[in-house]
C-alpha cells in the first residue's frame, strides 16, 4: 500500500519535501534566535511559495511577551506546508500551528524577509495549564510512533512559565 501511494505521487509529478534538521541544544536554540517570543497565534494563512513548486504558511502571533528581542506586538513566521484549495503540503518535521495554540516560539530572521522558527519544530514550545492552573511550557515532541522523546536536547522538561524565560536569561546572560 505505501509503495502505491509513493509511486502515485511520483507518478503524478508533485514534489515531494522533507525536513532534515540538527538537532539543537537549548543554548544553541536560544543563540541562534533573534527573537523568543511567547504568544497565541491568531491566523494561519496558507500559500503558494514563489516558484508555486509548494504551499507555505504564514503563522501570526499576537505577542503576549518577549523572553528574547523585541518584534513588535504582532509577529507574522513562515512555515513550510500548508493547504491552499484542494491541494496540500504536509512536510515532515514542519511544525503544525493553528488558531487558538498558545506557544513559544523561538524566531530567526535573514534581512528583511518573513521570520521562520529556529531549527523548525524544535522552536516551538507549547504553553498549557497545569492541574493548579499554573502555565507550564512543554518542550516539542517527535512524532515517530514511537515512545516520546523531547527533539534536541533530551534533559529538556516542562518548566514552570517564570523557569522557562529565566533558563533563556540564564543562556543569553552567558553569551
Amino acid at each position: 500500500m505505501r509503495a502505491l501511494v509513493v509511486a502515485c505521487v511520483l507518478g503524478c509529478g508533485l514534489p515531494v519535501a522533507a525536513l532534515t534538521v540538527k538537532p539543537l541544544s537549548f543554548p544553541e536554540l536560544v543563540s541562534e534566535s533573534g527573537a523568543v517570543v511567547h504568544g497565541r497565534v491568531t491566523e494561519v494563512r496558507s500559500q503558494w511559495t514563489a516558484d508555486r513548486r509548494g504551499i507555505e504558511s504564514l503563522i501570526v502571533v499576537q505577542a503576549i511577551g518577549y523572553l528574547k528581542g523585541e518584534w513588535g506586538a504582532e509577529v507574522t513566521v513562515r512555515v513550510p506546508g500548508g493547504q491552499v484549495g484542494t491541494f496540500i503540503n504536509l512536510i515532515p518535521g514542519a511544525p503544525r500551528l493553528v488558531q487558538g495554540d498558545h506557544v513559544i516560539l523561538f524566531l530567526k530572521a535573514s534581512g528583511p524577509a518573513v521570520p521562520v522558527i529556529t531549527g523548525t519544530s524544535q522552536g516551538v514550545y507549547r504553553v498549557v495549564p497545569d492541574v493548579s492552573g499554573a502555565l507550564m511550557v512543554v518542550p516539542p515532541l517527535i512524532e515517530t510512533g514511537a515512545p516520546v522523546t523531547a527533539r534536541g536536547d533530551l534533559a529538556r522538561r516542562p518548566l514552570s512559565l517564570p523557569a522557562f524565560a529565566e533558563a533563556v536569561r540564564r543562556v543569553e546572560a552567558a553569551r
